[in-house]
């Protein structure tokens, strides 16, 4: 049963997201650190979970308070959230979260605040009616802004695209295919004890029954499986680099998309892993837990005059940031930040980094192109642009199971398996 100061620490990163603005990522990192290892992954749940389906809640919870709270008081919304979540997500019983979320309102400052607290939740749990959502967006837990972009650009898909975004990502592992096979590995993780199943889409894929920490993972360590979505593991079969080719990774951090490349084609004479100064790091992490080599360069995609050594490349990946909007159910924050107009900013700065790698691409070359948004704004948008003002590349889709062909490459949609990522390929003349 979560302890009131389970349900504290989970209100305070909720609130750091959605009041303070903070990522995610920020928020645990400040909150988590003094928080026994035991209880993390209850906090996580409720957080986690709450910020994920805060756009259904919140709008529950505004019918059950006669008036808002006040600014000061935001932290006793995100409380209440909370509360209201674990009703519906948590097995167990209504009394026992009623009675640590009006706990926790002590702890977060506000003993004053119990009897409201109490109030509003025992008043939620008499009137049951008022659960029900009243509109798409409370329904789908997603802002309205992105329901309907998401609804326009996937008109026949749409309620997929939102509904796997409220559901809990799997845990996929990458088996490293230098050191055993995928059915060897998945024998080895029943021999521990662990149930897993094959990804029906990456053939490198084992997906776990139930998430484990990394510690508890077999052969993390050595290298011999990492931890990457389904989805994200098609990167080699959208390419074939020939022999003694020269690769560069743009947009490398963490490494996922690199490191799968140097395992699947040893074919690869040298690899270039770049990224912003600060990100390197976690490249080279993974690349020694994998016994692979790559060259690693900090520095600005958008500016190659000041790294590149002027060698052509054979193979250009540019994983573009995005709106990760086929990653939400990982990221929940990412609806909570995002806003309509970030949409542009990312396509227009996506256009400018493959129109800066082009001139580096080597005749006959391939231009590899993936994000992980799920508007085509971010997706064919940018190449387009690319196609208008070079006539001699050519756009190539090859047909791949489990993706929609767009105007120019292959979208996969977030499902119970996998996330929803993009890839396309441009070739040059």
């Amino acid at each position: 049963m979560p302890s009131a100061e389970v349900c504290a620490v989970a209100a305070r990163i909720v609130h750091d997201v959605v009041a303070q603005g903070r990522s995610l990522e920020m928020a645990a990192k400040k909150h988590l650190n003094t928080v026994p290892a035991r209880r993390i992954s209850e906090i996580r749940e409720i957080a986690w979970g709450t910020l994920r389906w805060w756009h259904r809640y919140h709008g529950v919870l505004s019918r059950q308070l006669h008036r808002p709270l006040r600014a000061r008081d935001r932290i006793l919304e995100s409380l209440l959230v909370c509360g209201l979540y674990q009703y519906d997500h948590l097995d167990e019983p209504d009394y026992a979260v009623t009675a640590s979320t009006v706990d926790a309102a002590a702890l977060l400052g506000a003993p004053k605040a119990t009897s409201l607290i109490n109030a509003v939740l025992r008043s939620h749990l008499r009137a049951k009616t008022s659960t029900e959502p009243a509109s798409d967006e409370e329904l789908f837990a997603t802002p309205r802004w992105l329901l309907n972009a998401i609804r326009k650009a996937w008109p026949n898909q749409w309620n997929q695209v939102l509904e796997a975004a409220n559901r809990k990502p799997p845990m996929t592992l990458r088996v490293n295919a230098l050191q055993m096979s995928r059915d060897e590995y998945l024998k080895w993780l029943r021999q521990q004890g662990f149930s897993a199943q094959t990804s029906t889409l990456s053939p490198w894929g084992v997906i776990l029954d139930k998430p484990v920490s990394v510690a508890e993972l077999p052969g993390f360590a050595a290298g011999k499986v990492s931890i990457q979505d389904a989805a994200a593991q098609m990167t080699p079969i959208f390419c074939q680099p020939a022999q003694g080719a020269r690769v560069l990774d743009a947009c490398a951090a963490p490494g996922g998309k690199c490191t799968h490349l140097l395992e699947v084609y040893p074919q690869i004479k040298s690899l270039t892993a770049l990224d912003r100064p600060g990100r390197t790091e976690a490249i080279s992490d993974n690349l020694t837990r994998l016994g692979l080599t790559a060259k690693l360069i900090a520095g600005d995609v958008l500016q190659p005059e000041t790294w590149w050594d002027g060698q052509l490349f054979d193979l250009i990946v540019l994983d573009a940031p995005c709106s990760g909007t086929g990653v939400m159910r990982r990221h929940p924050d990412i609806r909570h930040h995002r806003r309509a107009s970030d949409i542009i900013t990312y396509a227009t700065t996506q256009a400018q980094m493959a129109a800066r790698l082009w001139p580096l691409l080597a005749p006959g070359g391939q231009l590899l192109y993936i994000t992980c948004s799920v508007l085509p704004q971010e997706n064919d948008g940018p190449l387009l642009e690319l196609h208008r003002k070079h006539s001699g590349e050519k756009p190539e889709k090859p047909t791949v199971s489990g993706a929609l062909t767009t105007e120019l490459g292959n979208q996969f949609l977030p499902d119970e398996e996998h996330d929803g990522l993009y890839f396309a390929s441009l070739f040059k003349d």
